[in-house]
């Protein structure tokens, strides 16, 4: 008897493998761009630290400090995921990074405001403005 073997993938198996490839990807997708949400902070962290330096520094020289965002790096993180904003008075001041509602780090629903005082004090805020601790 001459049997003859084919060669190739049936439908079945291709199929199996494109189900396994959905569902890895279904797993996979939202993880990641978990991860790029958190890795992007690192924008927001630099900047509230550069801009905390310049308010000391400016504070070391006028003996108050600016009110002025543009004094210390501008309105932008370098990144371009966060807006800065500044509230001073002569001997207190509040720096807040805020996700861009145009960008794709406003996704990130659980940190989309950052802050930090002239005490060093780091604080954060979730989308619906209430505080979360494990930002930082």
């Amino acid at each position: 008897m001459n049997r003859q073997w084919l060669k190739g993938f049936s439908l079945v198996e291709l199929m199996m493998v494109v189900a396994i490839i959905g569902i890895l990807a279904a797993i996979s997708i939202p993880s990641y761009q978990s991860y790029v949400r958190d890795s992007r902070r690192t924008d927001a962290y630099t900047a509230l630290s550069f801009a905390a330096a310049e308010q000391e520094r400016v504070f070391a020289f006028d003996s108050r400090y600016s009110g002025d965002i543009n004094d210390l790096g501008g309105a932008d993180s370098a990144g371009g995921f966060y807006t800065m904003s500044v509230t001073a008075t002569d001997t207190t001041f509040t720096i807040t990074a805020t996700a861009k509602s145009s960008g794709l780090q406003f996704s990130d629903t659980e940190c989309r405001t950052l802050t930090i005082n002239q005490l060093g004090q780091r604080g954060s805020a979730n989308a619906a403005g209430s505080s979360t601790a494990d930002c930082w």
